[in-house]
């Protein structure tokens, strides 16, 4: 059982997921705002793409850093940095008078997020036993997606002002989280035990721990053994370059390969734009499109909540080859139906329902897996730097297709779809052969899978046939 110190450590560092959600979730409606437009922000959608993915692309950037930054100065301090460059991102875009200082205010922010973003999945991966650990990981996209939820009702909420502080509001409530974020990590958050461990602080990692994981009213003693923080001297210092060596450099890949195609699945495109997509099915009236992209978001958090509690059940390997094949089907069902021109009267509401359906299919499976499987299945040494280069990967195709998404979708409306149809079931294809499985799990009997010699295949990795075999 998963103590409330660790439940609530781990939902206050998820704040910071909350605050990328929240940014996700309003941005795309801020553009397409009359208000913002009659601030002298008329956007083409070269530019819609610019002011979108600019955080992305210095999230990107500073991601690479975000690792070795906290294997230095902890993983609760670099978070708290990274909040801190956040906040003064997210006031430059508040009180951005033109077009330059708000591209200016969001490259800021995406510094910032670079450090913190990553460094949150690694945090609660350090601080749960394995039996739960992809419960309380979860907490990191019931964030995510609460926050995404909440950018779309404030922008719902204020459009109803007739001046540029219905543009400027989100904004200006992404500061004030941010300032609380950075300010309450080192007084809130304790040290990562396994960071400290590292560090050789191996009395203060107990001492930690058995906060942690102490129940409420209980003198019982804990058995630090059981939460796996034991490490080799060898594993106390690390460079980044140890992330490519021969002995872990298929995790990385492997991490960096299921981060990356987790964008290509299009779920991004679809909330970025969500106003556009709705628009394009046939919702006219400006307040349809952002209630139509509220519900879109209410959607992922309640199918968030709800699958959060089976994540240790159904497994990593299995989510992401079932969640694969269904969004790979939804999308083809859409794309189909742009391109045989039946996109009107019935089949507008057919395309509506299939995004939903995707959005339910994408919260239920990868948006639950992926991440934690990118962080839980590196060794301590490397963990923060594998799992910064792979959410930079991430980052980095999440730009790609922030910037991309809008001029690809006026030129062409089934192109998108294509791709996103071929990446998804290409993951699928991979993860079938080649992922093995880590639910339940300790890191020891995790690090026994990747490092037999025994495994020829891709990567490293023998192929799997078996959707349940005990070897995967």
């Amino acid at each position: 059982m998963v103590s409330a110190k660790v439940w609530w450590a781990a939902s206050f560092a998820s704040l910071g997921a909350f605050m990328f959600g929240f940014d996700t979730g309003s941005i795309g409606s801020i553009v397409v705002m009359n208000q913002f437009v009659d601030s002298g922000f008329k956007l083409s959608p070269t530019l819609q793409g610019v002011v979108v993915s600019t955080i992305l692309i210095t999230s990107t950037i500073s991601g690479l850093f975000a690792g070795s930054l906290s294997d230095k100065i902890s993983r609760v301090f670099t978070m708290a940095i990274g909040s801190a460059i956040f906040c003064a991102g997210s006031a430059i875009e508040c009180v951005s008078p033109n077009l330059a200082c708000l591209i200016v205010g969001r490259a800021v922010a995406g510094v910032g997020e670079g450090f913190f973003l990553p460094i949150i999945a690694v945090y609660c991966v350090e601080i749960s036993p394995a039996v739960s650990r992809g419960r309380v990981t979860c907490i990191i996209q019931i964030a995510v997606t609460l926050g995404i939820a909440a950018g779309f009702f404030c922008c719902y909420g204020t459009v109803h002002i007739s001046d540029s502080f219905a543009w400027r509001t989100p904004f200006l409530l992404q500061s004030s989280l941010a300032l609380i974020y950075g300010l309450g990590c080192p007084f809130i958050l304790p040290f990562s035990p396994r960071w400290l461990y590292m560090k050789g602080k191996k009395a203060k990692a107990e001492e930690v721990m058995r906060s942690l994981h102490r129940q409420n009213g209980s003198n019982e003693s804990i058995n630090v053994e059981e939460f796996e923080v034991d490490v080799d001297e060898t594993e106390q210092k690390s460079d980044i370059r140890d992330i490519f060596k021969k002995d872990v450099r298929k995790r990385t890949l492997l991490a960096c390969f299921l981060m990356a195609m987790q964008q290509l699945s299009g779920i991004d495109g679809i909330l970025y734009y969500a106003p556009v997509l709705f628009a394009q099915a046939g919702l006219s009236a400006s307040t349809s499109k952002f209630l139509a992209s509220g519900v879109s978001g209410l959607l992922n958090v309640a199918v968030t909540i709800i699958c959060t509690p089976f994540m240790d059940r159904m497994g990593r390997r299995r989510s992401t080859i079932i969640g694969g094949i269904t969004m790979g089907c939804i999308i083809c069902i859409i794309g189909s139906i742009y391109a045989s021109g039946a996109s009107t009267g019935g089949g507008q509401w057919v395309i509506i329902v299939c995004l939903y359906l995707f959005l339910i299919a994408f919260g239920s499976t990868w948006a639950l897996t992926t991440r934690v499987y990118a962080s839980e299945i590196q060794p301590l040494r490397n963990r923060a730097a594998a799992s910064s280069i792979a959410n930079s990967c991430n980052q980095g195709v999440n730009t790609l297709v922030a910037l991309t998404f809008p001029v690809f979708l006026a030129s062409t409306t089934t192109g998108p779809y294509w791709l996103f149809m071929g990446c998804l079931f290409t993951t699928a294809a991979v993860a079938w052969f080649y992922m093995p499985e880590t639910k339940g799990r300790s890191f020891a009997s995790i690090e026994q899978v990747f490092t037999t010699q025994k495994a020829p295949g891709v990567m490293g990795l023998r192929p799997i046939f078996k959707l349940g075999s005990k070897n995967v």
